[in-house]
């Protein structure tokens, strides 16, 4: 009877866990609620070039235009607007099922990395095709 008690305890134990584990899951889930200041929308941003994305400082948020040229492997792209090139960085999940093509005009936006020792890249959080406007 005490062995019965003791797998009773073990299994409270493990049904407890999985239960703070889901709330927890939960609660991360649904960010919703209340916020004092209004975030802006990617709307509210200016595009900017690569050349003056470049010149940004670390963590500064910025829209771009232009076309993803070719993947470098490993979430690494090269995007291309008319002022040159930079190395973007985009997780597979952003990309949300979209397919996207060298001749594909897409907006980016995301914040500028600045590496110790490596060029300014762009780590992207949405990605989405767009018109081109002549």
């Amino acid at each position: 009877m005490k062995n019965l008690s003791k797998y009773k305890i073990y299994f409270l134990l493990i049904v407890a866990t999985c239960f703070a584990g889901s709330q927890v899951a939960i609660s991360k889930k649904h960010k919703g609620g209340f916020k004092e200041v209004r975030e802006p929308s990617i709307e509210e941003f200016e595009i900017v070039s690569v050349e003056k994305a470049k010149n940004e400082k670390d963590d500064t948020f910025v829209v771009l235009q232009g076309y993803i040229e070719k993947s470098l492997g490993d979430e690494k792209y090269l995007f291309r607007d008319e002022t040159g090139t930079i190395k973007i960085e985009i997780e597979d999940k952003k990309f949300r099922g979209l397919t996207v093509y060298p001749d594909d005009f897409v907006q980016i936006s995301g914040e500028v990395d600045k590496g110790w020792f490596s060029d300014t890249e762009i780590e992207v959080k949405k990605i989405s095709k767009v018109q081109e406007s002549k």
